[in-house]
């Protein structure tokens, strides 16, 4: 049991140290050797947790779900759909904002992976995302909250097509921003395309 601890910790370690190296630097130098330079031990301690670079962007991006999940779902505390929807997106929002969006850096990063399993695995977090959204958004539908003739798949695409990029431009502003105060924004754009 004391061993299975030691891992988690060390794991977490290691997550935070990746995510260092991805904001500061970007996700090309995320090597085992810079991992291990930052936490202070061997190349080899490294390759106990982590056989290659397939693992430890698996690992990411496992953490990047239950993370991302956690604060969405969090978000969902009513019955009220709309409602649901607009907390989602600010919890979304503040979620880039705590992160500094290394989970948007290490997502486009490994996309560009050529490894299979990584762009399978990354495909299946945004569809959980979207399927999450679409379920809210079809809720909404269904109350006659939202059009009728909005497509509950494409409007949440379009959804975190809205985030994603609005993060992609506050990443080249150092993440200089408030996420209350760009939220109230974005929410009316997009409630202007849905609204019943």
């Amino acid at each position: 049991m004391q061993i299975r601890k030691r891992t988690k910790i060390r794991r977490q370690q290691i997550i935070e140290i990746i995510r260092n190296i991805i904001s500061s630097k970007g996700i090309e130098y995320v090597t085992i050797s810079e991992i291990a330079s930052g936490i202070g031990i061997t190349k080899t301690a490294i390759y106990r947790h982590f056989k290659s670079k397939r693992d430890i962007l698996s690992l990411l991006i496992d953490n990047i779900e239950e993370t991302l999940m956690e604060k969405l779902d969090s978000a969902v505390t009513g019955d009220d759909p709309i409602q649901n929807l607009k907390d989602t997106l600010l919890a979304h929002l503040t979620y880039a904002r705590e992160r500094r969006e290394t989970s948007f850096i290490v997502i486009m990063g490994a996309m560009q992976f050529s490894d299979t399993l990584i762009r399978h695995k990354i495909s299946l977090l945004i569809q959980k995302y979207l399927r999450k959204i679409r379920k809210i958004l079809t809720n909404a539908i269904k109350h006659g909250l939202v059009r009728k003739d909005i497509n509950p798949r494409i409007a949440a695409i379009s959804f975190l097509g809205l985030i994603q990029s609005t993060v992609t431009v506050w990443s080249y502003k150092n993440f200089n921003f408030t996420p209350k105060k760009i939220h109230e924004v974005l929410w009316s754009i997009y409630m202007q395309g849905i609204a019943a």
